[in-house]
């Protein structure tokens, strides 16, 4: 009986002495184990961390004045131009107005005129007209067009008027003379006075393809072709010589910030109001993109392409949006 007590003994040390080993060496498995995991972390957040500075430093492009692209743009896209160099080369509001002043025009055609005699390079329009089209294919030259941005083209009546809506087919008719009261479209016993931008314009070509479609617009008398997109908003504003009972159209930032006139009001469009919101999410009939748009000829290694993909990360969206638009993201 002693002997075989003994034999118990030393087996049971040798269960416990294997059982003690194999804990010893799970743990220090485990702690290996976890010594990898944290340092793959490390280098793993090290990594993200490098390359999101480097995104970043990326999406803040900067530019010397001699690197920066000779730019112009339509009236209503200069004030997102000057937030552009603001952003781009520094500028505070008074140096980016006046580089406004001495660098652009604001008027469609010239600004279009100014990039295919390649006075410009990079120009901030509404798209170009059939004329402006055939203007550079007499002079070879090919646009290349980024949208950076959405706006709105918009009809406005003075605020007397009754009507608040009206609809893409009630408008058409309106300008090609089949509706001529505004009693045909639920206001007062009037006639209707339809003020019209001159050819070419970029507000009279949106007007052509996005509300028209090709349908043939009446041609307006001297008195109600404006030149400017001011001089059709104060007279529809005015409260006499037929401005309660004009209408006419523009550009939804122009009107509702740039160039603001309490006497106007902007109509829905097939019952739908002109807004940020419904410009953003396109719900809003008269929708509508802005562009960059520079030559085919342009190299792909210049600051005009630089400055054009710039616009389009998040950095230069916010001066997109900074300028008054809804962004293209």
């Amino acid at each position: 009986m002693e002997k075989k007590s003994i034999k118990i003994s030393l087996t049971t040390v040798i269960v416990i002495l294997l059982m003690v080993l194999l804990i010893v060496g799970g743990v220090l498995y485990y702690l290996h184990i976890t010594k990898n995991n944290n340092e793959n972390n490390e280098n793993t957040t090290s990594s993200n961390t490098e390359q999101n500075n480097k995104s970043n430093e990326e999406e803040k492009l900067k530019m010397t004045e001699e690197e920066f692209p000779k730019v112009d743009g339509a009236t209503a896209m200069l004030p997102m131009v000057g937030e552009i160099t603001k952003s781009v080369l520094g500028y505070t509001d008074e140096e980016a107005q006046k580089y406004l002043d001495e660098n652009t025009q604001g008027k469609s055609a010239k600004v279009y005129a100014s990039l295919i005699n390649k006075q410009k390079d990079l120009i901030f329009v509404s798209e170009p007209s059939d004329d402006i089209l055939r203007q550079a294919k007499e002079a070879n030259v090919e646009f290349d067009m980024t949208g950076i941005g959405k706006d709105g083209f918009v009809f406005i009546v003075n605020k007397d008027n009754p009507v608040d809506s009206l609809t893409i087919e009630q408008i058409q008719k309106i300008y090609t003379g089949e509706i001529t009261n505004w009693s045909q479209v639920g206001g007062n016993d009037e006639e209707i006075v339809a003020y019209q931008r001159e050819q070419n314009s970029g507000s009279q070509n949106l007007m052509e393809k996005m509300v028209m479609k090709g349908t043939e617009m009446e041609k307006a008398p001297s008195g109600l072709m404006i030149a400017s997109m001011e001089g059709l908003i104060d007279s529809v504003a005015k409260g006499y010589d037929n401005g309660k009972s004009s209408i006419g159209y523009s550009i939804y930032l122009y009107a509702k910030e740039q160039y603001v006139k309490d006497n106007i009001k902007f109509l829905s469009i097939d019952g739908i109001y002109p807004s940020d919101d419904t410009i953003a999410d396109g719900t809003y009939p008269l929708s509508k993109i802005v562009y960059a748009v520079t030559r085919k000829d342009v190299p792909q290694d210049s600051s005009v392409r630089t400055l054009i993909k710039w616009l389009l990360t998040d950095e230069g969206q916010k001066a997109v949006i900074a300028g008054g638009y809804s962004g293209i993201k």
